[in-house]
Parts: C-alpha cells; sequence; structure tokens
C-alpha cells in the first residue's frame, strides 16, 4: 500500500479491518496450510517445521492447530506409501526398504506413523 502512495494512516486502518473480520489470522492461515500440506501427503514433522521456520507462525499456534487437527496421520502415511510404493508391504530388498524409511520420514511422518505398515522396524533393515 506504501507503493500506491496511502498513507501511514489509511495503511493502519485498513490492517485494523482485516484483522477485526479474521481476514488476518496465522491460527486461520495455519489451519489451512495444515490441510493443504496434509492432502499433499506431508506428515506433522514437515508440516510443523514449515509454519515455524518458513512462514513464521509462532509456536503456540502451530502446538495448537496440531492438536486439534482431526487428520488420522496413519492413514495418510498408508496412503502415501500406497501411492509412491504400491508394493510396500511385500517382501523389499534392504536398500529398497531404506529407501522406503526415508522417504517417509524426509516427508514429515514419525517413524512409528508406517513402521507397523511396512511390517518391520529399522533395525531388521541392516
Amino acid at each position: 500500500m506504501q507503493e500506491k502512495n496511502f498513507s501511514e494512516e489509511e495503511i493502519d486502518e485498513a490492517l485494523s479491518r482485516c484483522q477485526a473480520k479474521n481476514w488476518q489470522s496465522d491460527r486461520r492461515f495455519s489451519e489451512n496450510y495444515l490441510n493443504s500440506r496434509a492432502q499433499k501427503g506431508y506428515g506433522v514433522g514437515r508440516i510443523r517445521q514449515e509454519l515455524l521456520q518458513l512462514k513464521g507462525v509462532s509456536s503456540d499456534i502451530v502446538d495448537e492447530i496440531l492438536m486439534e487437527s482431526e487428520i488420522d496421520w496413519y492413514e495418510m502415511a498408508e496412503n502415501l506409501l500406497r501411492k509412491k510404493f504400491p508394493n510396500y508391504n511385500e517382501q523389499q530388498t534392504p536398500k529398497m526398504k531404506q529407501k522406503i524409511w526415508q522417504y517417509m520420514l524426509s516427508h514429515g511422518f514419525r517413524s512409528d506413523e508406517f513402521t507397523d505398515l511396512i511390517g518391520q522396524n529399522q533395525s531388521e533393515w541392516d
């Protein structure tokens, strides 16, 4: 708005109106971001990190929306595994098992959200 030569008073007034109507809300943004990223196959760890580090949302807000979320992360992990590795539940080579493990962790899923799905824990993959 400064580039369009609005005064500081006009800018402050516009921001106040946006905040009053909940158009500018870290909480609402975070809820939408959480749902959007979850639909794209990202887990809690990755989404939390992105909100905190890339988007600058406070940890209190991030923790609140994650606790209130009704997303079934186990189901999300299963859907991602099925999509990316259609044969994930069949016998895999150690190299392929490691690839699956790294992929899931890099997408923000905790090991307890997917190890049951692949039928083994990481120590058995060596």
